[in-house]
This record gives structure tokens, sequence and C-alpha cells, in this order.
């Protein structure tokens, strides 16, 4: 297309009159004199669109549009007189007109204009279109210093109009000063002037938002005043503490409990803090544990089963450090673990470190009554020096653990079983930052068992220098929860169309969060952003943009360098700007990156883009060359003039959905045994998408196969599969337990792995049966000792049959007595076991008052939303 600089006068209806400032800029200004006009202010943020018949066009009087209105906001207008009047000069564009004017111009043209009514000549005939290319409204606060990630917190709305909870937003300065917004981030205000007014100074630099209470909100200073609002800061009442104190955590019942620590002088690390309490919002405290470690809320307080007092703590007592719990601020205490030297809590367990030998072990109990059964996790090797969780949320638990006392960044990444007790390997040398004890392993949340986690190339650790491993790190995927690990597919061009050229061992790679972060967002189905390279390694030095919208099977480069993005309007509105680096421009796109369109902003480093999923404005928090602090709203209401409609039947061809079937790395339909479908937003549907969820339709069972089977405990495979071996084929002899060995003390037969075990949660039926084979003692033990590295069955696609026709034991082999009185005391146990569990369900059944009255309180808030968390983070431990 043709471009050019076109500047338009008309003068015989006077001077436009000035605009005055609004957030709502309406792009038609009506004048009594004149009628309607263009207001200039608007359309200099947008792009103006002006297809012309001939080029010898001069000077329009007048101009009647009757065209789609939606595309400009104005839907409740079909016929408007527009008087073209601009003050300054904007871009214009001038198709390619040949072509248009043999296709449907002319024809066109009489339903544009009332050709009679203004005797417009045919020479000098416009079609005016003021597209919403830029119909974006930004605004623009300044704060004193660098900003912190906007934190969010929710006040009920009174009034009973629209939404139930209001959103408040928060943003807390590096100069210790706080900023809070009540309406999206349009407009700011300094609430430490607020505070000055009631006589309270101080350099507040830690907000957190109740758990228990959406909208209780404290602030914490570093001199020992603390600020309280109980309506998400439209009113302050404040405090004092101890300025030693710090380190808050609040509790998740009780909008007034909290807990909070101090340096113990006579203490010796680690066990050097001193915990307190304080049950009125923090005017008084109270000591109630020298000594410690950590401490922290038992998080199933939330349960009928659990007082909500409970404080779950690692600490030392008479020279022996354990891991407890307390109902009464540690009156009294029950040990949960004796040697503990540290422990994490999830929803559904706990675990436990404790001291063996020179390295440690890891213990994990059911998040029951009172952890009393704690169990050493079943890990094929003894050397473990450092742990970090990576998912607990799923059927199953991934777990990073260093083996080498030296290089700590060199982790295995663990699945479990259902139990959460016994744990195979599922993925060698993942990379760990020495710094934050993040790992690259990121989960795509919007999908089931998709994770991107990033390596250490297994034969470069023989041959370089451990300061060298930096240069070989590489990217892959699992579509079956770890199952087995993929490369990623290269894209075949890049975003200008020149091939890439990739092949052999070349693929595409992606920065973790050991540096930087891979985007996905929950509520956008399949939808995933990162930054990386295409090649044999990860080269920072390289670093472009990338998309998928298959979770992660096929990838797109969508931008040359290195940028920083979010999801808006559950992924149909992508905003992104330069990382790291001053930039004039932000960057946005509604069609999934296919195309992209600019928004002229202050000279900045953008160091944060925030949206919630469902809205379409963005908060976009950054620094200027002088240090300042900057907050954009970025709003996108006159992007699109309707929402999305046809999704309950997305075959319709003017529905604005479509159905997507998710594939394994293969292209195989079947997922954990299973066939299913989501109904999704079709990339080029240009409308908003509020549907509260993308549907996910259920098509068919599937039969098994190899897919359906990962490693079982003490096996593993390689990258891109293969059949899965005994880990003594990898590791010295001393450095792993014997897998094949029979269990002590066996006598008769024991049941034997084949080295696949089913993957937890998946549904598959019949067919490949790779279940553990019924063994004699004896022959199992001849086995272990003659071949201990020996190779299992080699397993294939083609070799599925084979495997199904699995060894089976004669029925009439002799039964051994001891056996039977093994069987019955099993049975007894687990007719006990079953009568307990009823009790406890029986018990749950009961409506509780406390869960009733305050579940509405935190139940609303997902994971990483509280201000005192960051999302995603691993925890280590």
């Amino acid at each position: 297309m043709n471009r050019r600089l076109v500047q338009m006068f008309s003068k015989q209806f006077g001077q436009v009159p000035k605009f005055f400032a609004s957030n709502e800029q309406p792009i038609i200004l009506r004048n009594e004199k004149s009628g309607y006009y263009v207001n200039p202010e608007a359309v200099a943020r947008r792009m103006i669109k002006v297809i012309s018949l001939h080029d010898d066009v001069k000077n329009p009087s007048a101009i009647t549009l009757q065209s789609t209105w939606t595309d400009i906001g104005l839907s409740d207008m079909a016929y408007v007189e527009v008087m073209v009047e601009v003050e300054r000069e904007f871009e214009i564009e001038f198709p390619d007109t040949d072509s248009m004017m043999q296709q449907s111009m002319w024809q066109g043209a009489s339903s544009l204009f009332d050709l009679k009514a203004h005797k417009i000549k045919q020479n000098t005939m416009l079609i005016l279109l003021i597209i919403g290319v830029s119909a974006v409204n930004v605004t623009l606060f300044s704060a004193d210093s660098a900003l912190y990630s906007p934190q969010f917190c929710q006040v009920r709305n009174s009034n009973r109009e629209g939404k139930d909870w209001l959103e408040t937003i928060f943003a807390l300065s590096e100069k210790g000063r706080i900023y809070k917004s009540v309406d999206n981030g349009y407009k700011w205000s300094d609430e430490t002037l607020v505070l000055e007014k009631m006589g309270i100074n101080d350099w507040f630099y830690e907000i957190q938002a109740s758990p228990a209470n959406k909208e209780v909100v404290y602030v914490f200073g570093k001199n020992g005043t603390g600020i309280r609002s109980e309506d998400c800061g439209s009113h302050y009442t404040w405090f004092t503490f101890p300025s030693s104190l710090s380190d808050f955590k609040l509790n998740s019942m009780d909008d007034e409990w909290m807990l909070a620590f101090s340096n113990c002088e006579r203490c010796h690390p680690p066990f050097n803090k001193e915990v307190h309490k304080s049950n009125d919002g923090g005017k008084t405290w109270q000591w109630i544990l020298s000594a410690a470690m950590m401490a922290s809320w038992d998080k199933l307080i939330d349960s009928e089963l659990i007082p909500d007092e409970r404080i779950v703590a690692c600490h030392l007592e008479y020279n022996q450090s354990r891991v407890t719990y307390s109902d009464d601020y540690y009156n009294s205490y029950k040990i949960i673990h004796n040697n503990g030297t540290g422990f994490f809590q999830t929803q559904f367990h706990m675990f436990v470190i404790s001291k063996f030998q020179s390295a440690y072990r890891l213990h994990v109990a059911p998040a029951f009554y009172d952890y009393a059964q704690m169990i050493n996790i079943s890990i094929p090797f003894d050397q473990q020096y450092s742990y970090t969780l990576l998912d607990t949320e799923s059927e199953s638990i991934f777990l990073s653990i260093s083996h080498n006392q030296t290089n700590k960044k060199l982790t295995n990444i663990y699945t479990s079983d259902f139990q959460g007790f016994k744990f195979t390997i599922s993925l060698l040398n993942n990379v760990r930052s020495l710094n934050t004890g993040q790992c690259d392993f990121e989960k795509i949340e919007s999908l089931r068992g998709v994770y991107i986690a990033n390596i250490y190339d297994h034969e470069k650790l023989k041959v370089v220098k451990e300061s060298d491993l930096e240069k070989y790190k590489k990217t892959v995927i699992t579509f079956d929860k770890g199952a087995i690990w993929h490369t990623l597919k290269a894209p075949a061009t890049d975003v200008n169309g020149q091939q890439t050229h990739c092949s052999g061992d070349c693929s595409l790679h992606l920065q973790g969060r050991s540096v930087s972060k891979i985007y996905r967002e929950s509520k956008a189905v399949g939808l995933i952003m990162a930054s990386g390279n295409i090649g044999l390694y990860l080269d920072e030095k390289s670093i472009n943009t990338y998309f998928s919208r298959d979770g992660g099977l096929t990838w797109y480069e969508i931008r040359k360098g290195h940028h920083i993005y979010s999801f808006g309007d559950r992924g149909g509105i992508i905003v992104m700007a330069k990382a790291k680096s001053l930039t004039e421009e932000l960057l946005y796109s509604w069609d999934e990156g296919q195309t992209w369109d600019s928004i002229k902003i202050p000279k900045m480093i953008v160091t944060s883009i925030t949206s919630r999923s469902l809205y379409i404005n963005f908060i976009v928090t950054g620094i200027d060359e002088k240090r300042k602090g900057i907050i954009l709203n970025v709003d996108f209401t006159a992007l699109h003039q309707r929402t999305c409609s046809g999704i309950w039947d997305p075959l319709d061809p003017d529905s604005d959905y479509e159905f997507w079937i998710p594939t394994n790395y293969e292209n195989g339909k079947c997922l954990f045994g299973q066939k299913y479908r989501y109904t999704r937003r079709k990339r080029d549907a240009k409308c908003f998408n509020q549907q509260q969820h993308d549907k996910l339709h259920f098509i068919d069972s599937c039969e098994c196969t190899i897919e359906d089977w990962e490693c079982d405990y003490g096996f593993y495979h390689k990258i891109d599969g293969g059949p899965c071996v005994p880990i003594a084929s990898l590791f010295e002899e001393d450095e792993y337990i014997d897998i094949l060995k029979p269990p002590e003390n066996c006598t008769g037969t024991y049941m034997k792995s084949q080295g696949y075990r089913k993957i937890v949660g998946d549904f598959c039926t019949g067919g490949v049966d790779l279940d553990p084979i019924e063994t004699p003692c004896e022959e199992g033990l001849q086995q272990s000792l003659s071949n201990q590295t020996q190779m299992l069955p080699q397993v294939s696609i083609k070799e599925e049959q084979k495997l199904n026709e699995k060894v089976k034991i004669s029925e009439n082999t002799k039964e051994n007595v001891g056996i039977q009185q093994n069987n019955s005391l099993f049975i007894g146990i687990l007719i006990a076991l079953i009568a307990f569990f009823g009790f406890v369900l029986w018990k749950k059944m009961k409506a509780k008052e406390k869960l009733e009255v305050k579940k509405d309180y935190y139940s609303n808030f997902e994971r990483g939303e509280r201000i005192s968390l960051r999302e995603d983070d691993d925890d280590g431990i």
C-alpha cells in the first residue's frame, strides 16, 4: 500500500472547539453550528484509513457515513454527518485503488453515500473509515521511585449494582510510599499523604491482604508502624509494634491473628529466631517460641478437624532439632519428627527434612490431623542435599533434588506415585539457580500434564568444566506429566518469513525462571509465550520472542528481540514491551500474535505488565531515565464493540468460537486414556471473550498404549523416549538402590516390576499391560545377582501386543502359611482404616460455623494473588 502524510482542512464550518480532558474520548463531537465533526484529540490516537477512488481529492466539505459503526464505538448511530477537520498531521493510508475499484467499491458507494442530498462529485468522493487499530486509552501516573508489582484486594460493593466486589490496587515504591487505585488503575492516589495527615511517618516496605478477609489489608513500616484497613484503604487505623519484628504471617481464618519473627541473640544459626503472636491486629504481641528456624500457621486450619490456632514450627529443644505443632501457642506441643531441620506444607502433604549422615532425608505424611505417619520417601539415591517442590497440586508430586554437594545447581526431577511416597526419575540434570533456589521448570496450567523445563546436556557434563555448563542448556517439554520429555520443535520460518534451517540436534530453547519467565495463563487454554532462540543450545545473546497456541507442540517466532508480556481477555489481547531496555512503545495484538500494533508511551524501562485474566485493561509499571516510577493504565475497552457469541455452536460459520483437540508430541489425540476437546475463541475473532470458562468436552475413552505408562521406581529413559532401563545402567553401583532384588524375607513369590507403572490419573482401559508380574523369590534373586544392570524388555509401540502377554504364574503354586497370616493381618488393618476414614468423612460432612462464615473471604483468592506472595514461586527447603 501507498503511504503518505496528508493534512486536510475545512474552513467553512469554523474552528473546532478545544477538547477538555476526559478518560472517555468520543470520536464524534457535535457543534450546534456545524453539526457533527471528528474529535481531533481522539483521532490523533487512531489510525485513519482513507480509501480514495481518485488521487485528485481536494478539501472535501462534508461526508455522510453509513458504515459499520461498531468499529469506532458508535453502535447506536447509523447515519452521521462528519466534517473532517483536524488541527494536526496524522497518518493516512491509500490502498491500491485499481483492484478495489474493479471489485465492489463502486457498488458499495451508493449505500455509503447519499449522493443526491449532498451533491458530492464522484471524483472527490472519500470513504472515511475510523478503525480501532489503536483504539486504546492510556493514562499515566508518576511515582517517586521504582515500583514493585501491583497488588490487589477487594471490597464489597455497597450499592449492589454490577459486581458484588470492587477491586483496589496497591503499589509500593522503593522509597516506601504507598499508592492506591480504586478504578482499575486509571487514577492513583498517594496514600502516604493521607497517613502523614494522621501523624504517621514511616518507610513502608510490605503490604499484605488478609487471606481470612479480602477487605482487610495490612501495611508494615521499617520503624515499627503498622497500618490496618478494613475496607481496602477507604479508612485506616494504625498501631505500633517492636521494630525488631519482621516476616509477618497472617492467619487464614481470623483477620486479626498474625505471627512475626525477631532475632534470637543467644541462639546460633539456623535456629536463631524468636516467634511472636498477636491476636488483636498487631496492637499487642506475645513471645511464644525461641531457637526456631521457621514457623507458620497450619495450612489446614480451614478444616473442621484443625484448630484455628495451630502453628507448625521447626526449632531446637535440648540441643535436638525437631518439627512440632501446637494448638495453644506452644504452652505445649506434639512432635511431628525428631531431627527435623525444615518443613514445607501443602494442602495434601507435610514434608520434613532430617539430617542423614553427611546429607539429608525427606519425609512425607498425608495432610491429616496429627501428621503421625511420617514416611521416608523412596528415592533410588542416598546422597540428597537440597529439595525444591515444583508442583504439588496435581495427582502426583514433582520434586527437584540435588545429589551433588558441590554443584547444587544440577538437580534431578522426580515424580511420585499417587500416595506421594515413592518417587521415580522423570528428568535428569535440571537447571537450578543458586541465587534464588528456583528451577527452570514451568507447569502449563491451562492443560493437564504439560510441563516445560531446562536441562544441562548430559554428555557435556562429562567433558566440560562446571563453570562452562551455562553454555549447554537445552529446553524440553512433556505432554504426559513427565513420563517422556521431548525437545521443542523449532519454527520453520522466522517472523519475517525467512527459513530457519533448523535440523538434526537443532531445536527451540526458552529462557527459564532462573533468568526470565515462560508466560502462561490458566484461563487462556493452550497459549504460551516465551523468550528464547533456535540452535543447539540456549544462547542468551540471540533471544527472540515465541508463541504457541497448542500447548507447546507448535511454536511461532512473533517478534525479534527479548520482550516482557502478559495476556488479557483470556488470551484475546496480548501486550508486550522490550525487556530490560528503554522503550517508547507498547505492542499489542488481538489475534494471538499474527499482527501487532504499537502504542506510544513515555520513554521508560518496563518492569511489569499485569492484567487479570478476564480484564481488558493492563497495569504497566516501569522506571524512567531518572529512576522515577511510572504506572500506565492501558484500556482496550474501545478495541472491539461486541462480546464473542456462538460458544454453544462452534461449528456454525458465524460463531466466534472453535473446537480444539489437544494432542501429544506425536499428534496422538489420546491423553491420559481419554480424548477431549475445548471450545475456545477463534484466533481472528474481533470480539471480547468474556466467557467464564473455556468449555471442556469429554469425547471418548482410549485403550492403553505404551504412552500411558511411565518409568517405575528405579528406572529411567532418555529424552525423546526409548525403553525404561534400570538406573544401574547410568550410575555407579554404589550410587543407587538395587531395584531388581526381591524384598527382604521374601518367601514364595513377589511382584516384580517390568520397569513401568501407569501414569497417575490415567484412565485408559485394556490394551498394553505393564503392571508388575508375579515372580518366584529365588528367580528374582538370581537375576539380581547375575546381572544387576540387565536391560528390561525393549519397549516400543510395535511391541505393545507382546508386552500385553506378560508372564503368568500357575494358579497351582504352593501357598505359604506365613503369607496367609500376613494377608489376614493386612485385611484387619484395612478394615480399621476404612472405619477410621469413614468416621472422618462423617465428621467433615457436618457444617462448621467458622467455615460457612469465613469461607467467602478466602475462597476467591487465587494462588499468587495474596499480596504477601509472589506468583509461582518454587518452594525450596
